[in-house]
């Protein structure tokens, strides 16, 4: 581990503690589980540019895991008054210890959800924090209501609509010339990448529930359990992966 690096040692009970997954939803709560935070206290959290981590199983290190969507770890990073968004891949060595370049677009306190299945391909996402020094510019969540955005040479459109206990939304994707993207390309396995996340901190992680390459992909995922969400979603496009966000909240 090199000298600017945080160590998150994050003890997880599998066989105790862990919650069966949503209905709809990409990974389970683990509830009551132990999380401690092992970073180096006489460091300045501003010049730190990895995270390192581990999953404890009891007192030993987890490695008993899934391929999901191509990967065995996502690490879903965004910034608790939801302003920034990373979706990370680390590297597991040899001792089980999670290793990723990171360096946060701002200081603040972000929320980092270890998502990922174990070999009986059962889903788990576990929650732990890590606040960073530094500029922390504009500050607070702040509701979106656009429902239509430009995002690399890109117009999407988002639909919202929710029925008995389900969610859909659907994008619409265009050039700015107004014709339809129809050839997006699986990223990570899928035409497409759904997080919602709340100011509390709850996640939910959802692929597509529709078919083809555009322009409209479709996701629908259980009614979750709050309010208001900010839904980042991801689509690849010749080669080029696109990162849009807009804001749901409940009827």
């Amino acid at each position: 581990m090199t000298r600017n690096a945080a160590l998150i040692v994050v003890t997880l009970f599998l066989t105790s503690c862990a919650a069966a997954p949503l209905p709809g939803h990409g990974g389970g709560h683990m509830r009551g589980s132990d999380v401690r935070d092992l970073s180096r206290v006489d460091e300045d959290p501003a010049n730190l540019r990895e995270i390192a981590f581990t999953v404890q199983e009891g007192s030993d290190v987890f490695t008993d895991y899934g391929v999901s969507h191509t990967q065995e770890m996502h690490l879903i990073v965004v910034r608790d008054d939801l302003r920034y968004f990373s979706h990370l891949h680390p590297q597991r060595d040899e001792a089980g210890t999670w290793h990723v370049p990171y360096t946060p677009p701002a200081g603040g306190r972000y929320r980092f959800y270890a998502d990922f299945v174990d070999s009986a391909q059962s889903p788990h996402t576990l929650q732990f924090p890590r606040i960073y020094a530094g500029d922390l510019g504009e500050t607070g969540v702040v509701k979106d209501a656009a429902r239509e955005k430009v995002i690399d040479d890109h117009r999407i459109r988002f639909d919202a609509r929710q029925e008995d206990d389900e969610v859909t939304f659907t994008y619409t994707i265009t050039e700015l010339n107004g014709r339809p993207v129809t050839s997006l390309q699986d990223y990570l396995g899928a035409k497409g990448h759904s997080v919602l996340t709340s100011p509390s901190g709850d996640f939910v992680h959802t692929h597509p529930s529709s078919e083809g390459s555009g322009p409209e992909v479709t996701f629908a995922t259980a009614m979750p359990q709050e309010d208001y969400y900010r839904v980042f979603t991801q689509f690849q496009i010749e080669g080029e992966v696109i990162t849009v966000s807009f804001d749901w909240g409940r009827e």
